[in-house]
């Protein structure tokens, strides 16, 4: 129901499905070549949501970062809501930070998302654990 992707000493792990997860791995190869210690987890399904190989996959993440091309009315995207609700009360404390991108069909690139997660990496230095979805390369016009 996920795979992984050097995930086996990460401390920041980048998640998504489809295309987005799959562009994450080149993220987190640029974030290990700066010394950040990144994986990614790609879920693969998403109904039934796979809670419990979710929270194995989690198990060890000091931070979490999603990344989805899909947002729920009003708040954030499906996944970074479900993969918040499935760690709910599992002792799994890591900071989850989501970001919608690439809305409008425009491309997302890893570039892009190695730079949100280091965005996100300053902000839990700088104390905030809690962040609103980030829109990502959306088109708004």
């Amino acid at each position: 129901m996920v795979w992984e992707y050097l995930t086996g000493d990460a401390d920041l792990i980048l998640t998504g499905m489809g295309s987005i997860a799959s562009e994450a791995t080149t993220a987190a190869d640029m974030l290990r070549d700066e010394g950040v210690k990144a994986g990614v987890v790609g879920v693969r399904v998403f109904r039934p949501f796979p809670k419990e190989d979710v929270r194995q996959a989690f198990k060890k993440a000091q931070a979490i970062v999603v990344f989805e091309k899909a947002i729920s009315y009003g708040y954030e995207g499906g996944l970074c809501s479900e993969l918040k609700s499935a760690l709910y009360g599992t002792g799994i404390q890591a900071p989850i930070h989501g970001y919608v991108a690439g809305l409008g069909g425009r491309d997302v690139k890893a570039r892009e998302l190695a730079e949100a997660a280091k965005a996100s990496l300053a902000d839990l230095q700088a104390g905030q654990r809690e962040k609103n979805t980030t829109w990502l390369n959306c088109y708004t016009g």
